[in-house]
């Protein structure tokens, strides 16, 4: 990962003498393909490679290595996002089951001959790569950097088209392919057929016939020939081509059969020149394109290696995490990070280091998880900048320019060199190669010596990785490291546990507090006299003994805490979900509330209409008859239709509502009272956004809704008009004086609609035979409404403009039929 001339050259002086070290690694990349092995990053491209389908992705997969420029890094994330999403949409792209054509398009491209197996796996893989292409475009700007990727795949469909002219999907060669050939295979079938009849009279004559093991036709290197008992051999005069493993038979072809024979496999071999002719052709055809297929396939592999990563993503439950540039001072934030190896049996962990601090030192029992973690942080580094989603609820990690890792036993029996030799070669190694942008993870720093002594070398390069800004990760089991972390600003400790009743490892990382010694508890729990344990104690340093009491006192609080946090966290969901089924069920109401109205306005406008036709013919009939007590019976009766509670089924809906106290009529503010339409719930109002979106607070819960679903808070003095029947009152006795003109000047063009309708309806009802209505002339909008008004009103007869006496184009005067 890391670049070259980063650092000065060191020299051995400038380390010390280091004759009795083990043999040194020289090399960043030695160091860093160690880091790669311990970490298992190589197993993890293994995972990758498995998941790709194409052979080049394939080889790809397996050499991906971390990039070290955040611009790129992104770019690798981004297609990987990319690729999930696409096969959460439009599927996968395919590709299974190719094998590398390089070689076959290198001999095309040389003018040799390809078989016609070889010509349709060509054709068929680049029909395949078109078609994962096609898929990839299908996202329509969705995938841009995969688009860009599958635009650069050329279309060679014409050379498919054009080669499948003269070959089968099976690579044979078509007898349609040359009209030639179709003349060669015909004669060949009819010499074939000659030859065939004439070794069969042969084989059936009478002279013949005894002196064969069988009837049947054979043949010996293209040639047919008869199956001769070895002791009848005169009798059958002719060429021998064969003898069976036994020597009694001969495989002989006959005299009389060789002209006919031959004339078959001349045929045979003319037609066999004329099908590599054709084979030839088209493997030119193929070899002339040899610089487009490389670049199909090139772009191929390159989109396959990007949906392999988000295959391998969704396998393991995986997310992108974000990334921070290099030298970042929050290094790395894990959020339920689970190992990718571990499969279901990983436990998620939470772990950072940063912000404030560079160095982590993890303690606590054998077996609890410390090296998992620390092997955690850096596989997920190594993963997130070779483009990889890492299973993690949620996280951030910086850019790092190399992993270095020092993780296991690595004690050289070869060399008699002692595990802390070994480990401490390493380290030093290390410490030599690593930045401030390098991430360094070392597994039980120290052990494998003297602990007073492990332990100080333990601190010491902690204190070298501070000095120099160096972000580091370490494991250890010396309670005096974890006191120096504790007293370092640059540090911080963290901690893996044992169930306390069960004494098993809970494999949690628990931040920010060291680990506990669980030797006397453990030994408890496995049976150890108490006799001894209160001995061990004794034997105790009471220091010792008060730290260890007091991180058990510290776990206890952190158990409680968490217990108290998991509480209100599943409180929080438990009403969460209930504001969204209260939300739900608000919705539907309102929803039916809705239904309710419409169907109410569908059952008014149809009532009001019958009743203008009812109108309409007592009027009619009126003019007929002149029979003015008829017609007030009859309005008498639509009346009393009025006054029937059940004539409307449906009460006004409640937005018409409007309250005689101005106060309830304003738009709403925080802190009003409110009542929700058709629930007879109250809640109080939280805020009021612009785009009519209303928050309330109800009992508990917050809700939203809409502010026409919403009413201010009546006094209790209030009358309540909506519980009033609606009524349409209609005057049966004639006015005193008849008015024939309307003046809808001013009004708007629904409200003038309305008037003029009512003034027609009234009119009619008075027996008047023509009216005048004056509109004016203005922009002319008012006066084309109510002129198409009356072109489609049953009781107009006809209309025209008044004269100008009269307010010509600014009036209409209208003819009652």
């Amino acid at each position: 990962m890391s670049t070259p001339n980063q650092k000065p050259d060191i020299t051995p002086t400038s380390r010390g003498d280091q004759s009795t070290l083990p043999e040194q690694v020289t090399t960043e990349s030695e160091l860093q393909q160690q880091a790669w092995e311990l970490l298992e990053f190589t197993n993890v491209r293994a995972l990758l490679a498995e998941r790709t389908r194409f052979f080049m992705s394939r080889e790809m997969a397996i050499k991906a290595e971390p990039l070290l420029h955040m611009e790129d890094v992104e770019r690798l994330q981004e297609e990987t996002s990319q690729a999930v999403l696409m096969l959460s949409t439009v599927g996968d792209i395919g590709l299974a089951g190719t094998r590398d054509p390089r070689t076959v398009l290198k001999r095309a491209a040389i003018d040799g001959m390809l078989t016609g197996e070889e010509i349709v796996s060509i054709l068929f893989l680049l029909d395949s790569i078109w078609t994962a292409r096609n898929t990839v475009v299908s996202m329509k700007g969705k995938a841009p950097l995969l688009e860009e990727i599958a635009s650069d795949i050329p279309n060679m469909r014409d050379l498919s088209e054009e080669i499948f002219k003269s070959i089968s999907g099976k690579g044979e060669v078509l007898s349609s392919a040359t009209p030639k050939l179709s003349r060669l295979r015909t004669n060949v079938s009819k010499t074939f057929q000659r030859v065939m009849s004439a070794m069969e009279r042969i084989a059936n004559s009478k002279s013949v016939r005894q002196s064969l093991q069988s009837t049947a036709i054979a043949t010996r290197g293209e040639r047919l020939v008869l199956e001769v008992r070895a002791d009848a051999r005169e009798s059958v005069p002719g060429i021998v081509h064969d003898v069976s493993g036994s020597g009694s038979t001969l495989f002989v072809e006959p005299l009389k059969a060789v002209d006919l024979c031959n004339a078959w496999r001349e045929t045979a071999a003319e037609a066999q020149r004329e099908e590599e002719r054709i084979l030839r052709r088209a493997s030119r055809l193929i070899g002339n394109r040899e610089e487009e297929a490389l670049i199909s396939l090139e772009a191929a592999a390159a989109i396959d290696l990007i949906v392999a990563r988000a295959r391998l993503s969704i396998s393991m439950g995986g997310r992108r995490m974000g990334t921070m540039p290099a030298g970042s001072d929050n290094v790395i934030n894990l959020v339920g990070a689970r190992h990718p190896l571990l499969g279901n049996n990983a436990v998620p962990i939470t772990i950072n280091i940063g912000p404030g601090f560079r160095g982590l030192v993890i303690t606590g029992p054998n077996t609890g998880g410390k090296t998992v973690a620390i092997k955690t942080i850096g596989l997920f580094a190594l993963m997130h900048q070779a483009g990889m989603q890492v299973p993690v609820t949620n996280g951030d990690i910086a850019i790092f320019d190399a992993v270095y890792a020092d993780i296991g036993d690595s004690q050289s029996i070869e060399r008699s060199v002692s595990t802390f030799s070994s480990h401490m070669g390493r380290v030093v190694n290390i410490l030599d190669e690593a930045t401030s942008s390098s991430l360094i993870l070392l597994d039980e720093l120290g052990t494998g010596t003297d602990p007073e002594e492990g332990s100080a070398l333990a601190r010491s390069v902690l204190a070298h990785a501070a000095a120099n800004e160096m972000p580091i990760a370490i494991t250890s089991h010396y309670r005096t490291v974890a006191e120096y972390a504790a007293e370092s600003e640059n540090l911080q400790n963290a901690s893996v546990e044992l169930n306390p009743d069960t004494m098993m490892p809970t494999y949690h990382v628990l931040m920010g507090i060291p680990g506990r010694s669980y030797a006397i508890h453990v030994a408890r729990h496995l049976g150890m006299p108490g006799h001894m344990l209160a001995e061990a104690e004794a034997m105790m340093d009471p220091s010792r003994a008060e730290a260890e009491s007091i991180l058990e006192q510290l776990h206890r609080e952190r158990e409680e805490t968490s217990r108290i946090r998991d509480k209100a966290e599943k409180a929080k969901i438990q009403a969460e979900t209930t504001r969204k089924d209260l939300q739900n069920k608000l919705s539907n109401v309102t929803r039916l509330q809705e239904n309710m109205i419409e169907k109410s306005r569908v059952e008014l406008r149809r009532e009001t209409e019958e009743i203008r036709r009812s109108l309409r013919k007592i009027v009619s009939k009126v003019r007929d008859d002149k029979d003015l007590a008829t017609a007030q019976r009859a309005i008498g009766r639509i009346r009393n239709q009025f006054s029937d509670p059940t004539w409307l089924p449906l009460t006004p809906p409640p937005e018409n509502e409007i309250s005689t106290d101005p106060d309830l009529n304003r738009p709403l503010q925080s802190g009003d009272q409110v009542e929700i339409k058709g629930l007879d719930v109250q809640a109080v109002v939280i805020e009021v956004n612009p785009d009519g979106i209303v928050e309330l607070q109800m009992g508990n819960a917050r809700i939203e809704l809409n502010e026409r679903q919403l009413r201010l808070m009546k006094a209790p003095n209030v009358p309540n008009s909506s519980k009033e029947a609606a009524r349409i009152t209609v005057n049966t006795t004639k006015s005193e004086k008849t008015v024939q003109e309307l003046d809808v000047r001013g009004s708007r063009v629904d409200e003038s609609e309305q008037l003029v309708t009512e003034f027609i309806d009234n009119a009619s009802m008075q027996g008047l035979t023509s009216i005048r209505i004056i509109h004016g002339t203005g922009t002319g909008a008012l006066r084309e409404a109510i002129r198409s008004l009356l072109a489609n009103h049953s009781l107009v007869g006809s209309f025209s403009a008044a004269p100008k006496n009269q307010g010509g184009n600014g009036a209409t005067l209208v003819d009652l039929s």
